[in-house]
C-alpha cells in the first residue's frame, strides 16, 4: 500500500478566485472557452500526445499550436499543423494515441525549467500542476512551485499567438506570480526558434537574459535559435515574445495531409470541420457513431447536386441511409459553411472520381453484371435454414488456414435459421473452435447487394464458390463489406469462421440496392439442400429456433416491475462516461468521445425527449470515465487526473479545470483508463486499468500503480492506493450495506469477469503488474463470478437497489452483455458472496454508467464502440430512465448457501404441489483458475445430485439438499420446469449463478415432508380456487369424440395418461386412422387450462 499526499491550501483557492474576479464584469462567452476564433473545437484539450502522458494542447491559431508537459510546467513544442486525434475514443482503433501533425517552430529543450532563489541560493523547483483556467478568451496554466525548504510560489502561464503587421505568427508567453508569501525569486529557463534573428526575442517586465544562440538551417533557409533565462517580475505580468519566420524549421514525420512542400494551408472545409462537433460522431477513415468521411465520399459521386443534397441533410439532421444512429441537426451553420465542409469530404476519393468520370458510370443495373442464380437446385428440393458444423481443436487457431489443416473433432452439426450469433449463443463453446456454414441465399429480385460479414474472430464468405469477403485473422467484432449484383433466385454460399479466444460473434447482413441500411439476412432468405447437411455430431443449442429469453439466453425486454422512458433529447447522443445529479434534480453527464465533454440536462424525469434540454458546460477532458457531484460541485475523473470543475461567473460554463488529485503514475498506453467515480464519507473512489497491448495481452513491464483502487480525500486531495490486482475495473460504486464495490473485466489472470468488495489491502488476483511480488499473496475472492457470455462480458457500474422486494440487494450494469444484472449478497464466515441473476434488458445501448435520481428512478447511460466494446446490434450511445412501478414479477429473489445445499427464495409463492420434484431443478458446479492466458475455462464442471427437495409452508422458499457441494466453486441453479406462480405468472428468468466461496457451518436448510401432488388430482388450493379435473387418470368419462358420442379406439389410458396411437407408413411419416379429435363433455369460457404433454420418441 502506498500513501501519497497532495495538499491544496485555502490560499490557492483564494488566488484562483481573485484571478477570476479580475476578468471584468462581462462573463466569458461559451466560444471563448470551447472555440472562439480558433482552429479546433475544443481549442484546449487534455490527452496523451506523441507518446507522452498528461499533456495539454492549445490550438491558438491555424499557424500555431502549443502543447505542455503539465507535470513539469514545461512547454513541449510549438508547431504549425494540428493533431492527429487517433485512438479508441477518437477513431475506435486500439493502440495508437494522438500525435502532432505539421512542422515545428521549436521544441523545448528545458525539461525542468523552474528554479527558486532564496538567500542567494538557487534550487530546482518541485512542480505541481494545478489546472487550467479561461479568462478573457485566453487560457492560463497554473502551477505550484516548491523548494526543498517547503517554500511555495503560485505562478501562471498564458500562451497566445500574435502577428506583427499581419505577417508571420509569433508566440507570446505571459507569466505572472500569483502568490509568493516568502518573497523568493522565480527563475524560468526557456528557448525559442525559427526566428529571423535572436534579437527579436524580447520581454516586458522581469529580467530576460539570453544564452546560447545558434544558426538553424533547413534546405536553403536559415534562422536562429536562442536559449534564455527569465526572472519573473514580482508585480504584474512578465511577457516573452518570439516572432517566427515564414515556415517552421523543424520537420515532423507526422506530415499533415493538407500541407505540401509549397506550404499551402488547410482548405476552408477542413477548418470548419475541425471547429465543429463533427468529430463527436465521425472519423476520416472509420465508421464510429456515423460513417467515416471517406465512406461518404466513396458512396456519393462528387456532383453539385449531391453536395447540395448532403449539405441540406447535415443542416436538417435525422436518420439516413447509414443505420439507426441519429445525426444531430445543425440549424446554426450557414449553408455556405456546410457546403464547404461537404466539398472537402467529397474530394477525399478524387482519384476514384476521376476514373468514374472517364467511364461515365451509370447508376442503372447492367444486365451483363448480374450473377446468375444457381441452376443446380430447385426450390422444392430446399429446406429452411443453413447447414453447419462446429469443430473443436486441441491447438491454437489464429487464422482460417489453421483449422483447414485437419485434426479437428466435429462435435456439432445441424441447421441454423440465419447467421447471427454472439456471446451466450455459443453455449458450450469457449475458444479454439471453427464453423463451416453452407446453404443458399434467396434473392427476391434482380438487384445490387452489399454483404457485410461481421465476426470475432476470423471469417470468409464465398458466393458461387468464389471468395467474396476475406475477414481472416484475430480481431474484434467488426464488419467487412463487399458489393455484388445478383439475379433473382437461389445463390449458393459458404462461410468459414473461427474463434480463437476472448469475445465471439458471427453475423451475415445485407443491404439491398442503394439503401445503405444493413439487416441480418433473414431466415426467409436462407435455405439449404439435403446434400449440404453434415452428418457429424449432435445438434448445437444455438440452432434451436425455440429460444426462451431468460432461460439459457439473454432477456429481451425491460423487467415487468419497471417502466422505461428516454432521458435525453433525440438529437443528443452521449457515450456516457460518468453521471450524477445536482441538488435541483438536473443530471450531469460526462461523455467518452473526442470532445471529452460535460453536459447538464434538465427535465430528465419528464419522459418526453422534446421537454429535455441539454447544455454543454465543459470540453477538452481526456476520456472522462467518472463523475460525481458533491455539494453541487462537479468532479470528473479524467484518464490521468481527478478534476474539479468550477464556474466563477455564474453562467454554468466551466471557467476553471482545477487539478484536484493526480498523484499516481501513468504511461502513454491507450488502456490505462481511470474509472469511477464513487463517493463515501469524505472520500472519492476510482479504479485504474492496467496497460495492455492491442489484442488483449498485458503490456510488460507495467507501472506499479496500475490495477489499483484509488481513495482520494475530499479535504486535501491526498491519494491512497488501497487495493491491487485488478485488470480493467470499469465501474465502481456504493452497493450492499453502503460498502464500495468494483467490477473487473475478463482477461489474462482473470478467467471470467467478477464483482468485488473493495477492502483496504486486498489483492484481487491479477499478476500482470508485479508477477514476482504477488507469488505468495492470498487472493481476495469475488462476491460473484460472472460466467463469460452467460451472465456477463463487460460489467460496469455496481450499485445498491432499494426497490420493492429487491431492497438490500445489488445491481450492476453491462456494456457488452447488455442491460442490468441483479445480485443478492450475504455474508458467510465474515466474507461477502452471493448469486447473480438476469434482470433488465431491452435498452437502447450497452450500459456503462448508472445513477439513482432524486425521483427514485434508475438512470442508465449507454456507450459503445467496435469489437467487444459494445452491445451487439445496439446504439453506441444512450441515456434512459427506469422507474419502479410496483408490479410483481415471478422470479428467484435470492439463492442462499446452507451447510448442506442451497435455498431458493421466490418473489411469489409457487402453486400448491409445484416445486417438489428433483427433475424440476438443474444444479452444476465448477471453479476457475487464473492464468496468464486470456480468460479461462470452467474446471471440474459437473452436475450435483439433488438428495431432497423441501418446500416451505408459504411456498416461497425451496431448499435443495445437495451432494458434493464444494467451496471456491460456482454453483449454477436452473429451474428446469416452467413453474407458474400462485398469481398465474410465468418465470421471468430461470437461472442463477452462486459464488460459493465459503460453505456456512451449522446452518442446514429446512426439511419438510414431501407433499408432491399426485398426477390427475386437485390440490385443496385448486379446489378452493375453482379448478375442475378434466381427466381422472383412469378413463375418458369427461371426454367424447368430436361429433361423436365417445372417444375413438385410437385413444387409450396408459399409466395415468391419455395416449394417442399413431401409425407409421412406408415413407416413415406418421398418421392417425380415422377422425380422432376429442372434446370435453362440458363447455367452458374465460378459462385457464393447465396440462402436461409430450410426444413419444
Amino acid at each position: 500500500m502506498r500513501f501519497i499526499t497532495q495538499h491544496l491550501t485555502s490560499l490557492v483557492a483564494l488566488i484562483f478566485l481573485l484571478l477570476s474576479c479580475n476578468a471584468g464584469e462581462n462573463s466569458v462567452s461559451v466560444s471563448d472557452h470551447f472555440e472562439g476564433d480558433r482552429p479546433h473545437n475544443p481549442w484546449v484539450s487534455r490527452s496523451i500526445l506523441d507518446e507522452q502522458p498528461r499533456m495539454l494542447t492549445a490550438a491558438l491559431h491555424d499557424d500555431l499550436w502549443v502543447a505542455y508537459h503539465t507535470d513539469k510546467g514545461a512547454l513541449y513544442k510549438a508547431w504549425k499543423g494540428g493533431v492527429n486525434f487517433d485512438g479508441a475514443v477518437y477513431t475506435t482503433v486500439h493502440g495508437p494515441q494522438p500525435t502532432t501533425l505539421g512542422d515545428g517552430w521549436f521544441i523545448n529543450d528545458q525539461k525542468d525549467p523552474w528554479t527558486l532563489e532564496s538567500g542567494g541560493t538557487k534550487q530546482e523547483a518541485e512542480v505541481k500542476y494545478l489546472g487550467h483556467q479561461f479568462k478573457e478568451g485566453r487560457v492560463y496554466l497554473n502551477f505550484e512551485l516548491k523548494d526543498q525548504a517547503g517554500k511555495t510560489v503560485l505562478v501562471t502561464e498564458s500562451p497566445e499567438v500574435f502577428h506583427v503587421e499581419d505577417k508571420y505568427p509569433g508566440l507570446e508567453r505571459s507569466f505572472q506570480i500569483l502568490s509568493n508569501p516568502n518573497n523568493v525569486k522565480v527563475h524560468f529557463q526557456g528557448n525559442a526558434g525559427s526566428m529571423t534573428s535572436a534579437a527579436i526575442l524580447k520581454s516586458e517586465g522581469g529580467i530576460l537574459t539570453k544564452g546560447k544562440i545558434e544558426t538553424q538551417t533547413r534546405g536553403n533557409r536559415n534562422c536562429e535559435t536562442a536559449e534564455y533565462s527569465l526572472e519573473l517580475s514580482s508585480e504584474g505580468a512578465t511577457v516573452v515574445r518570439s516572432q517566427f519566420i515564414d515556415k517552421p524549421m523543424i520537420e515532423n514525420p507526422n506530415k499533415p495531409e493538407w500541407e505540401t512542400e509549397e506550404g499551402t494551408t488547410m482548405p476552408p472545409g477542413f477548418k470548419l470541420i475541425a471547429r465543429a462537433d463533427c468529430k463527436t460522431c465521425h472519423n476520416t477513415y472509420r465508421k464510429t457513431i456515423g460513417p467515416g468521411y471517406e465512406e461518404i465520399a466513396q458512396k456519393y459521386r462528387n456532383t453539385p447536386e449531391n453536395v447540395t443534397m448532403l449539405a441540406v441533410k447535415v443542416k436538417a439532421g435525422g436518420t439516413g441511409v447509414w443505420g439507426n444512429q441519429i445525426m444531430n441537426a445543425h440549424p446554426n451553420n450557414s449553408m455556405e459553411d456546410l457546403t464547404q465542409m461537404v466539398e472537402y469530404i467529397m474530394q477525399m476519393d478524387a482519384e476514384e472520381e476521376a476514373k468514374l468520370a472517364e467511364l461515365d458510370v451509370s447508376t442503372e443495373l447492367n444486365e451483363e453484371d448480374l450473377q446468375d442464380a444457381s441452376g443446380e437446385v430447385e426450390e422444392s428440393q430446399l429446406f429452411p435454414g443453413a447447414a453447419f458444423k462446429v469443430m473443436l481443436f486441441d491447438r491454437n487457431i489464429r487464422k482460417i488456414a489453421d483449422f483447414k489443416k485437419g485434426g479437428e473433432t466435429a462435435v456439432f452439426s445441424g441447421i441454423i435459421p440465419f447467421v447471427d450469433a454472439s456471446g451466450g449463443d455459443f453455449q458450450g463453446l469457449e475458444e479454439n473452435f471453427a464453423f463451416e456454414i453452407r446453404g443458399y441465399i434467396n434473392v427476391p429480385e434482380d438487384n445490387q447487394f452489399t454483404f457485410r460479414l461481421t465476426s470475432d474472430d476470423g471469417s470468409r464468405l464465398y458466393l458461387h464458390g468464389e471468395e467474396l469477403i476475406d475477414h481472416d485473422g484475430e480481431h474484434g467484432a467488426d464488419g467487412r463489406d463487399a458489393t455484388v449484383s445478383l439475379k433473382k433466385g437461389y445463390h449458393p454460399f459458404h462461410i468459414d469462421f473461427f474463434q480463437s479466444r476472448g469475445g465471439k460473434a458471427i453475423n451475415l447482413s445485407w443491404s439491398p440496392g442503394a439503401t445503405g441500411t444493413f439487416q441480418t439476412v433473414p431466415s426467409s432468405a436462407i435455405a439449404h439442400a439435403k446434400s449440404q447437411q453434415y452428418a457429424e455430431g449432435a445438434t448445437l443449442a444455438m440452432s434451436d429456433e425455440r429460444r426462451v429469453p431468460g432461460d439459457g439466453y439473454s432477456l429481451e425486454e425491460v423487467h415487468p416491475s419497471y417502466d422505461l422512458s428516454q432521458a435525453r433529447p433525440d438529437q443528443f447522443t452521449p457515450k456516457v462516461g460518468g453521471m450524477d445529479f445536482l441538488s435541483d434534480g438536473r443530471l450531469v453527464v460526462s461523455t467518452w468521445d473526442p470532445t471529452g465533454s460535460v453536459y447538464i440536462l434538465d427535465n430528465v424525469d419528464s419522459g418526453d425527449p422534446s421537454q429535455i434540454k441539454e447544455k454543454v458546460i465543459a470540453r477538452g477532458l481526456a476520456e472522462p470515465l467518472g463523475l460525481a457531484v458533491i455539494d453541487d460541485t462537479i468532479y470528473v475523473l479524467q484518464k490521468q487526473e481527478l478534476t474539479q470543475l468550477i464556474d466563477h461567473d455564474g453562467d454554468e460554463i466551466i471557467d476553471e479545470y482545477r487539478t484536484f488529485a493526480n498523484d499516481w503514475n501513468v504511461s502513454a498506453n491507450f488502456h490505462e483508463f481511470a474509472f469511477g467515480l464513487a463517493y463515501k464519507d469524505g472520500y472519492f473512489y476510482g479504479a485504474l486499468a492496467t496497460a495492455i497491448n492491442p489484442g488483449g495481452a498485458s503490456t510488460q513491464p507495467q507501472i506499479q500503480d496500475r490495477g489499483r483502487v484509488l481513495k482520494i480525500s475530499k479535504a486535501d486531495g491526498s491519494v491512497d492506493l488501497i487495493a491491487s490486482g485488478l485488470r480493467t475495473p470499469n465501474g465502481i460504486g456504493i452497493g450492499y450495506e453502503g460498502e464500495v464495490f468494483v467490477c473487473d473485466n475478463q482477461g489474462d489472470w482473470l478467467p471470467s469477469s467478477k464483482v468485488l468488495h473493495v477492502q483496504e489491502g486486498a489483492w484481487y488476483g491479477s499478476r500482470s503488474v508485479d508477477f514476482e511480488g504477488t507469488a505468495t499473496m492470498t487472493e481476495t475472492k469475488p462476491v460473484v463470478w460472472l460466467p463469460q457470455d452467460e451472465i456477463g462480458n463487460s460489467p460496469s457500474t455496481p450499485l445498491a437497489i432499494n426497490d420493492g422486494p429487491y431492497k438490500g440487494q445489488m445491481i450492476h450494469a453491462e456494456v457488452t452483455h447488455g442491460g442490468v444484472k441483479r445480485v443478492n449478497v450475504e455474508r458467510v464466515n465474515g466474507q461477502l458472496q452471493g448469486c447473480v441473476f438476469r434482470f433488465i434488458q431491452g435498452l437502447e445501448a450497452g450500459v456503462n454508467r448508472m445513477a439513482w435520481g432524486p425521483d427514485g428512478a434508475l438512470y442508465v447511460g449507454g456507450i459503445g464502440s467496435t469489437g467487444n466494446w459494445g452491445h451487439n446490434s445496439k446504439l453506441w450511445y444512450g441515456l434512459q430512465r427506469l422507474k419502479y412501478n410496483g408490479e410483481s414479477a415471478f422470479e428467484m429473489l435470492a439463492v442462499r448457501a446452507k451447510s448442506n445445499g442451497v435455498e431458493i427464495e421466490f418473489t411469489e409463492a409457487l402453486k400448491p404441489g409445484d416445486g417438489w420434484a428433483k427433475e424440476d431443478y438443474q444444479i452444476k458446479q465448477w471453479y476457475y483458475k487464473p492464468t496468464e492466458n486470456y480468460g479461462g475455462p470452467k474446471l471440474d464442471e459437473k452436475p450435483l445430485p439433488i438428495l431432497s427437495v423441501n418446500v416451505s409452508e408459504d411456498r416461497k422458499k425451496v431448499f435443495l439438499e445437495l451432494g458434493g457441494m464444494k467451496e471456491d466453486h460456482v454453483v449454477y441453479v436452473r429451474i428446469a420446469s416452467p413453474f407458474i406462480s400462485v398469481n398465474g405468472n410465468g418465470l421471468w428468468t430461470t437461472e442463477g449463478w452462486y459464488t460459493m466461496n465459503n460453505i456456512p457451518q451449522g446452518q442446514p436448510g429446512l426439511k419438510t415432508e414431501t407433499q408432491a401432488l399426485a398426477n390427475n388430482t386437485l390440490s385443496e388450493w385448486e379446489k378452493e380456487n375453482g379448478w375442475e379435473l378434466l381427466f381422472n387418470g383412469n378413463d375418458f368419462s369427461n371426454w367424447r369424440g368430436y361429433k361423436k358420442d365417445k372417444v375413438s379406439d385410437a385413444w387409450r389410458v396408459e399409466n395415468g395418461t391419455m395416449t394417442l396411437d399413431t401409425v407409421h407408413d412406408a415413407k416413415g411419416k406418421w398418421s392417425i386412422p380415422g377422425h380422432n379429435d376429442i372434446i370435453s363433455n362440458e363447455q367452458y369460457e374465460n378459462f385457464e387450462l393447465n396440462l402436461d404433454w409430450k410426444i413419444q420418441s
